[in-house]
């Protein structure tokens, strides 16, 4: 599954290299322009990594880094900023960011460092996530219900992957295909596929637990929630 960067950055031409390349090296990538657009994300889904400006338009990146970290504590912020001044870094890593690049600087140093932190962040950690009555084994990419292991496709596998990521929160239909499926044009307008896809998940929860996992929140999207 590939994981979810979010890029704060107001430089538009900046942005657009900074995700056209992270998207070649296999990363999903969100671009805002604005603190208060990249706060609002963070209520609808989740982010391995957030790539930070310090000069916006709204504000002061700096101020965002206690916010990201309250939300999801294992985001990694990486600043990307031209502010090269010793202060500047210190006080950056001190508020929480795990790590600083100056700009100008190049991409492959950039994907160095994201996949570093990716690895000292999510693969450290325990690989098995507990969900109820669900357990997900992210190694190797088994499922147990009730102790059981149940098989599931690779998508489906994705599917619960990412509901469990963003437990207890609404997710719309387009932010699930786009993060399963990637901008598949041929898919992408069929609502029919993302239910179906959906609908099977659904049931084979459903037929192990008894319990209605996945519930539809109408007009919004789905959330996973066991209560």
């Amino acid at each position: 599954m590939k994981k979810e960067i979010l890029i704060i950055e107001d430089d538009l031409s900046l942005q657009k290299i900074l995700a056209d390349y992270l998207s070649s090296c296999g990363f999903q990538c969100t671009c805002v322009e604005l603190i208060k657009d990249g706060k609002s994300l963070f209520d609808k889904k989740f982010f391995h990594i957030v790539l930070l400006d310090l000069g916006l338009p709204d504000g002061d990146g700096l101020d965002c880094i206690s916010f990201i970290k309250s939300i999801w504590s294992n985001t990694g912020v990486i600043i990307i900023s031209a502010r090269d001044k010793l202060e500047d870094r210190v006080d950056g890593l001190n508020l929480g960011a795990d790590d600083y690049l100056v700009k100008p600087f190049h991409l492959s140093e950039l994907n160095a460092r994201i996949n570093a932190l990716v690895r000292r962040n999510f693969q450290a950690e325990n690989q098995v996530l507990i969900f109820g009555e669900l357990e997900i084994d992210t190694r190797s990419n088994q499922v147990k219900i009730r102790n059981e292991q149940v098989d599931f496709s690779r998508k489906e596998f994705d599917l619960l992957l990412y509901f469990i990521e963003n437990k207890n929160r609404v997710l719309t239909k387009e932010s699930l295909f786009e993060h399963v499926w990637g901008e598949n044009p041929i898919f992408m307008d069929n609502s029919d596929f993302i239910y179906t896809h959906i609908n099977r998940l659904r049931k084979k929860i459903k037929n192990h637990t008894g319990e209605n996992y996945i519930k539809t929140v109408h007009g919004f999207g789905y959330k996973l929630d066991n209560h």
